[in-house]
């Protein structure tokens, strides 16, 4: 396995499972640090900041430097920013999003002011009501940009699912033709902005996840390297019917690990 200069981390079945912190976690970020290099973890996260998601990462005993982590909502806010400068913009999401949007330097309007926004960000919208619907629909039929946060129609909570962000969004593309450019996993927004955020080049990275439709496919579109982990979601037989093959495959990030410094002389082999 090649080594790289960057390395983008998913976190659940990668970093964590639940509130257990997985093998060679720690090790692999601090392998990363002692070498010089560079890494985010990059969560399809909408409803939480990336403070919550970096207080998250520390209570398990790893390092987590608020800069270091890149939620599918914060890209997204990072989008408009680098693409709609100022612009007013109507969100369909939770608290931290509309907030992230604000301090990316964006306006975010109300819903008496929604129809005149100029984009419209859908994000997992748990106080949504059918007037917020319409003035969503309203506003991308005036001509204001679509941008949701991810496409997951399904958001699984304690045993039960709920409808995910790409509901609400799949709900508003229904309605008016228009489809939105999506910014989270299995779309490659987010590895773009993560690439834009700390100077990366695409060929000097690899993205680490656990889910052959989520991480392999966003990191293949974004063209940086793959990186399956089997310490998730995905098991060994899965991955020959996958559309998109990984790169390499490892049980765990402590394998990984192994493997990376076996074949690291020095420095010179660093991508």
């Amino acid at each position: 396995m090649k080594v790289y200069r960057c390395y983008f981390l998913d976190l659940d079945g990668v970093v964590y499972r639940g509130n257990e912190r997985l093998p060679g976690a720690r090790e692999f970020i601090e392998w990363i640090e002692a070498s010089g290099r560079e890494y985010l973890y990059l969560s399809n996260n909408s409803m939480s900041t990336p403070a919550e998601v970096a207080a998250r990462i520390q209570a398990l005993g790893l390092p987590a430097p608020l800069e270091r982590v890149v939620t599918a909502g914060s890209a997204a806010a990072l989008y408009l920013a680098q693409h709609y400068a100022g612009a007013r913009v109507f969100v369909l999401g939770l608290p931290p999003l509309a907030q992230m949007v604000r301090e990316a330097g964006l306006k975010v309007l109300s819903e008496d002011d929604g129809a005149q926004a100029e984009v419209v960000l859908v994000g997992l919208d748990r106080s949504l009501t059918y007037a917020r619907l319409s003035v969503a629909v309203q506003a991308v039929l005036n001509g204001a940009a679509f941008v949701a946060v991810n496409r997951d129609p399904l958001l699984p909570m304690e045993g039960k699912l709920e409808p995910g962000s790409g509901a609400i969004a799949a709900a508003i593309q229904a309605s008016t033709g228009v489809s939105p450019y999506m910014v989270g996993k299995p779309d490659p927004g987010i590895i773009r902005e993560a690439l834009r955020l700390i100077h990366a080049r695409p060929e000097e990275t690899a993205i680490i996840g656990d889910g052959l439709t989520l991480d392999i496919p966003a990191g293949y579109q974004a063209g940086i390297a793959t990186i399956l982990l089997l310490s998730g979601i995905t098991s060994r037989a899965q991955i020959s019917d996958a559309a998109i093959q990984p790169d390499a495959v490892y049980d765990d990030l402590a394998a990984l690990l192994a493997d990376l410094q076996s074949h690291e002389p020095g420095d010179s082999n660093r991508g």
